[in-house]
C-alpha cells in the first residue's frame, strides 16, 4: 500500500502527464503516443523490497529522464524511420483473410479493445523502449486512409483514464511496476456500452476491428491464462461478432496467443499479427489494412490450436528442489525433456494435427507462381533455383523456404521429420514480374550430432528429401539426394578443432523424447524434486594452487610502454603488453564492466560505454541513461520479414545511432529460442528455429559491427525462461545433441557468419554449472572450437557476497572476462575486487594466468570499437590510432564517469 500511495502522490505532482494502467502491469503515456506493457506473474513475497527499490528509482528517473531518439541526428532519425517502417511492413503476418476481405473496401471501422488506446511498442526490461512521440493506433489508421468511430474511441479513452496509475518512462521502473501493483480489469467490459452506443456503432459501419494487447517482460514469464481469452474478452468478442457483419482481429502482442477461437466465429473475416511495432510501426498496420502495403511476413513459430499442445509447457515454470530455502534463495530446475523436438520439429514429427498456423505461414493480397528452374546436389553443396512470378493484381514480396528430411533409423540418432535449411525473399514484384532466387546450403548442414557413439556430427547414409516450400506444411516441390556412405565430421568446419562431447554432465537423469518410443519418453511434469549431488556441490572454487611460474606484472620498459595499438600491429607483443599490468589493474578491469569497461591511459587502453537494448540502443549511464536511439520493431517482428538484408540494414542503423549517443558495446541481439509461448522475453528473440535465429543474429551483427561497435550475443545459453533464472541460477537440464543442434546454433552462426566480437553469458546454469563459470562453454566450445576472438560479459550482476552463485572468481577461471555490475554497483565492486584479490593470493599462477586472458580479451574487444579507430579491418594488421574526436580521461573508472555525469546533470538542474 505504501508503494501504491507513493505512486498516486507522484502522479498528482507530475500533473497527470503520464499514467500507469493496472491492467497486467501495462505502462503507457496518457498522450497519444503508445507505450510499453509488461505482463507479469505476481510474486507477493518480493513486493516490500521492490516497492522500496521502485520508489528510489522513480525519484532518480525524475532527475534523469530519457526521451526517444535523443542524441541522434535528424538525418539518422529520418533514415531510421524508413528502416523501421520497412521492418514492420514486412514483419506483419496476415493469418486469416476469408473471401479476400482485406484490404478494406469500406474504409470506416469501429474499434474495440483497450489496446487500441494503449498501443504496445515493446516489452519490458532491458528490451523496453521510450518513445514520447510515437504513432498511436488511431494515427496509424488515419495514415492508411481509414476512418474510425470517434465516439467509441472516447469511451475507451475515458475508461483508460479512470483506471490508471502513474509511470515515469524509465525502463527499470516499468520492469518493477507489475510486481508492486495488483491486477485490474484487462478490458472495458462490453456491458459498459449501452444499447444506443452499440446501435450507433452499427450505423457508423458494419465492420469492427478488435485489438488485443499483451507483452512480456524481463524477470517474469506469462501464464496460460495470459494467452487465453478471459471472460471479459470472450464477452466482448461474442457481442462484437453478433452485432457486426465483418470483424478483423489485430494481435499487438509479444507472444502468440491461443487463437483457436478465431475459427469459431463466422463473422471473423481476418486476423493480423502486428507484434510490438516500435514508435512508427502503427503506420504499417494502417497501410496493410487499406492495401497501401501488401503483407509479406511469415511466422517464425508454430501456433498450436491449444497451449496444452506444446510439449515444452510441461516443463516450464516453477519447480523447486526439496530442502532448499524459499523464494530467491531456493534452488530451482527445468528439464528440456522434449530434446530436439522443439516447435515445428515436434509438431511435424509427432502431432501435425495440433497446428493451427504452421511455421513459415503467412498470407498475401496477391498470388505467386513458382517454377524450380534448377536443382544441384553434391558432397559439398545443395542448390535450388526458384523463379517466382507475381500472378495477382497487386505488387508484393514472397518468401521461398527450403527444408530437408533426413533418413531416420529407429534407435539411431534422433532426427526430426523436417528441418529448415535455407530461405530467401524476393524484392517487390509488380503484377506479371518475376525474380529467380538461388538458395544454397552446405550438404554437411544436414548432419546430426551423435553424442552417444561418435561424439561428432554424422551425415548418415541414405536418401535425403530436399523440399522447396511456402511453409513447413506447404511443400511445392521435393527432390532427393543420396549419401552413399555415412560421414563422420570430427572437426569444426571453421577452426579444424577436433569435436567431442563437452556437456555430458548437463542431462543428469533426463528422459528425452524419442521417435523410437514416444509413449515411454513423452515429456511429463516433474515428480521427483530431490536434489542431485552435483547441485548441492555447485559453485565450488579450485582449492589446489597451480604450480609453475607466477606471471609477470607491473613491468616497465626502458624504451617506454608497449601500447594496445602496438599489439594491434604486432600480435607477438601480447605477453610483453600484459606483463605491464599490475594485479590491481587487471582486477579492476574485470570488476568494472557494468555498462562500460575501464580504461588505462598509460597503456593506451580506452574505456568504453556499454548499454542495452535490442529494439533501441541506449546511451551511456547504465540504468540512468539520458540518450536513446530510435525505437524499432522488436526482434520477433524483424524475424517474420525473413529478410536477412533488412536485418543487416537494421543493425547498421543501430550502429550509427550507438556512435551518436556514445555507446561502443551494444547488449544485443538476443539469440535464445522461443522454447515456449509463455516465455517472458520472447519478443527479444527471433524464433523457435535455431537456423533462422542464427541467420538473423549474424545479419544484425554484421550491420552493427560495420559501424565500429561491438555486439554481445545474448544470453549464452539456454536462457529460455525468466522464472527463477536468478534464484541461484536456474538448473537447466538438457542433452548435448539438443544443445548443439538447437540452443547453441544461433550463437554459432552469430560468431561464424556475423564475426561477433562480444557474447553475454546467461544467468541460468547448464546442468549444475552457472553459464558464466562454464569453461567447456566459454573456452572449449566458444573460443577453441568456434574460433571466437572477443569478450564475454556476464548478465546484469546480482552477487553481493563475492562467492556462491555468480562467483566472480569462477567467472575469471572460465574466461568470462567482465562482470556487469549494475543495481548495487558500489557494493558489488567492493565484494568482487575483494574476492578476486583473495583468490590471486591463493593461486597466483593459475588465477594470474586467467586474469591475463580476461584482460587481453577486454583489450581486443576495444580494438573493434570507436574507442580506437582502426584504418584496416582486422587484427593484427589494423593500424590503430587513439580517437581524437573526444577528450577522454582513460584513467577514469566507470564509477567516476557515472558520478561525474550525474553530478553535472544535477548541477545543471540546480541552475
Amino acid at each position: 500500500m505504501f508503494a501504491e500511495k507513493t505512486l498516486r502522490e507522484m502522479w498528482h505532482t507530475n500533473n497527470g502527464r503520464r499514467c500507469y494502467n493496472r491492467t497486467k502491469g501495462r505502462t503507457h503515456s496518457s498522450n497519444t503516443g503508445g507505450k510499453r506493457m509488461t505482463s507479469m506473474t505476481r510474486v507477493t513475497g518480493r513486493r516490500a523490497v521492490l516497492s522500496a527499490v521502485l520508489t528510489l528509482c522513480m525519484i532518480l528517473a525524475t532527475l534523469v529522464p530519457a526521451f526517444a531518439a535523443n542524441g541522434i541526428s535528424n538525418e539518422q532519425i529520418a533514415a531510421a524511420s524508413k528502416i523501421a517502417r520497412q521492418m514492420e511492413d514486412e514483419g506483419i503476418v496476415l493469418l486469416k483473410n476469408d473471401n479476400g476481405f482485406l484490404p478494406l473496401k469500406n474504409k470506416k471501422v469501429n474499434v474495440f479493445g483497450i489496446a487500441s488506446c494503449d498501443l504496445l511498442l515493446s516489452g519490458g526490461g532491458s528490451g523496453s523502449v521510450t518513445a514520447s512521440e510515437s504513432v498511436n493506433f488511431y494515427e496509424g489508421l488515419k495514415h492508411g486512409g481509414i476512418r474510425y468511430n470517434k465516439e467509441l474511441k472516447k469511451v475507451y479513452e475515458d475508461w483508460k483514464s479512470s483506471h490508471s496509475l502513474p509511470e515515469t518512462g524509465n525502463g527499470l521502473i516499468d520492469m518493477l511496476l507489475g510486481y508492486v501493483q495488483g491486477d485490474g480489469a484487462e478490458e472495458l467490459p462490453i456491458e459498459n456500452l449501452s444499447a444506443e452506443q452499440m446501435a450507433s456503432a452499427r450505423e457508423y459501419s458494419d465492420t469492427a476491428l478488435i485489438v488485443f494487447g499483451s507483452a512480456g517482460t524481463e524477470l517474469s514469464d506469462l501464464t496460460r491464462a495470459d494467452l487465453r481469452l478471459n471472460e471479459t474478452q470472450r464477452a466482448m468478442i461474442d457481442a462484437v461478432t453478433s452485432n457486426f457483419e465483418h470483424v478483423i482481429i489485430v494481435f499487438n502482442t509479444s507472444n502468440t496467443m491461443q487463437m483457436d477461437w478465431v475459427e469459431q466465429y463466422d463473422t471473423i473475416d481476418a486476423a493480423i499479427m502486428m507484434w510490438l511495432p516500435g514508435q512508427i510501426g502503427a503506420e504499417s498496420l494502417g497501410d496493410v489494412l487499406s492495401g497501401k502495403v501488401n503483407p509479406s511476413g511469415k511466422l517464425t513459430d508454430s501456433i498450436a490450436w491449444d497451449l496444452s499442445d506444446y510439449p515444452t509447457n510441461r516443463n516450464f515454470g516453477n519447480y523447486q528442489y526439496d530442502g532448499t530455502l524459499p523464494s530467491i534463495l531456493g534452488k530451482y530446475f527445468v528439464d528440456y525433456e522434449e530434446g530436439i523436438y522443439l516447435g515445428y520439429r515436434y509438431f511435424e514429427t509427432f502431432a501435425p494435427d495440433k497446428v493451427q498456423y504452421p511455421f513459415g505461414y503467412g498470407l498475401s493480397y496477391t498470388t505467386f507462381d513458382w517454377k524450380v528452374t534448377g536443382f544441384r546436389a553434391n558432397a559439398n553443396t545443395v542448390t535450388v533455383n526458384v523463379k517466382v512470378t507475381n500472378t495477382g493484381k497487386r505488387a508484393g514480396k514472397d518468401v521461398v523456404q527450403v527444408y530437408f528430411s533426413a533418413p531416420y533409423t529407429k534407435g539411431g540418432i534422433e532426427k526430426s521429420q523436417i528441418e529448415l535449411a535455407a530461405y530467401g525473399k524476393t524484392g517487390l514484384l509488380k503484377p506479371g514480374q518475376s525474380q529467380t532466387l538461388t538458395l544454397s546450403y552446405k550438404t554437411n548442414d544436414m548432419a546430426s550430432y551423435d553424442a552417444d557413439r561418435n561424439e561428432a556430427w554424422v551425415l548418415d547414409k541414405g536418401t535425403y528429401k530436399i523440399k522447396v516450400a511456402r511453409s513447413v506444411r506447404d511443400i511445392e516441390k521435393t527432390f532427393s539426394y543420396t549419401v552413399p556412405k555415412t560421414i563422420v565430421l570430427k572437426n569444426d568446419d571453421r577452426t579444424g578443432t577436433k569435436i567431442h562431447n563437452l556437456f555430458d554432465d548437463t542431462d543428469e537423469g533426463l528422459t528425452v523424447l524419442s521417435r523410437a518410443d514416444k509413449k515411454g519418453t513423452f515429456p511429463t511434469k516433474p515428480t521427483d524434486f530431490s536434489m542431485p549431488a552435483s547441485v548441492a556441490n555447485s559453485d565450488r572454487r579450485p582449492t589446489t594452487p597451480v604450480k609453475g611460474d607466477v606471471p609477470k606484472q607491473g613491468v616497465t620498459y626502458q624504451n617506454g610502454p608497449i601500447l594496445l595499438s602496438d599489439v594491434a600491429k604486432d600480435a607477438s607483443l601480447r605477453e610483453e603488453f600484459l606483463d605491464q599490468f599490475t594485479v590491481d589493474e587487471m582486477i579492476d578491469m574485470v570488476a568494472e564492466s557494468g555498462y562500460g569497461t575501464m580504461g588505462l591511459s598509460r597503456l593506451g587502453v580506452p574505456p568504453t560505454d556499454d548499454n542495452d537494448g535490442p529494439a533501441a540502443v541506449k546511451g551511456p549511464g547504465g540504468l540512468l541513461y539520458t540518450k536513446i536511439g530510435f525505437a524499432y520493431p522488436v526482434e520477433a517482428s524483424l524475424a517474420c520479414t525473413w529478410n536477412d538484408a533488412l536485418a543487416e540494414t537494421f543493425g547498421r542503423s543501430v550502429g550509427r545511432e550507438a556512435r551518436q549517443v556514445g555507446t561502443e558495446v551494444w547488449y544485443a541481439p538476443g539469440c535464445n529460442l522461443r522454447r515456449s509461448p509463455l516465455g517472458g522475453r520472447n519478443f527479444e528473440y527471433f524464433s523457435e528455429d535455431p537456423y533462422l535465429s542464427g541467420k538473423m543474429a549474424a545479419a544484425v551483427t554484421r550491420g552493427a559491427q560495420s559501424q565500429k561497435i561491438v555486439v554481445t550475443l545474448k544470453h549464452f545459453v539456454c536462457n529460455e525462461q525468466e522464472t527463477n533464472r536468478q534464484a541461484n541460477g536456474l538448473f537447466t537440464w538438457v542433452d548435448e545433441q539438443s544443445m548443439r543442434e538447437l540452443y547453441l546454433e544461433p550463437f554459432e552462426l552469430g560468431v561464424k557468419e556475423g564475426n561477433a566480437h562480444g557474447v553475454m553469458s546467461a544467468y541460468n546454469r547448464i546442468g549444475a554449472t552457472w553459464c558464466g563459470a562454464s569453461r567447456p562453454l566459454l573456452v572449449d566450445l566458444l573460443r577453441n572450437e568456434w574460433g571466437f576472438d572477443g569478450y564475454v560479459v556476464t548478465d546484469a550482476y546480482t552477487n553481493w557476497t563475492g562467492s556462491g552463485y555468480l562467483d566472480p572468481v569462477l567467472a575469471v577461471y572460465a574466461r568470462n572476462d567482465g562482470v556487469l555490475t549494475s543495481f548495487w554497483y558500489f557494493t558489488q565492486e567492493i565484494q568482487t575486487t575483494t574476492a578476486l584479490k583473495s583468490q590471486y593470493a591463493l593461486d597466483p599462477v593459475g588465477f594470474g594466468r586467467a586474469l591475463r586472458d580476461c584482460v587481453y580479451d577486454l583489450c581486443v574487444m576495444k580494438l573493434y570499437t570507436t574507442a580506437m579507430e582502426a584504418k584496416a579491418g582486422t587484427l593484427p594488421e589494423a593500424d590503430l590510432l587513439l580517437s581524437t574526436e573526444d577528450s577522454i580521461d582513460y584513467e577514469a573508472s566507470a564509477t567516476d564517469r557515472l558520478l561525474d555525469g550525474l553530478s553535472g546533470l544535477l548541477m545543471d538542474r540546480d541552475k
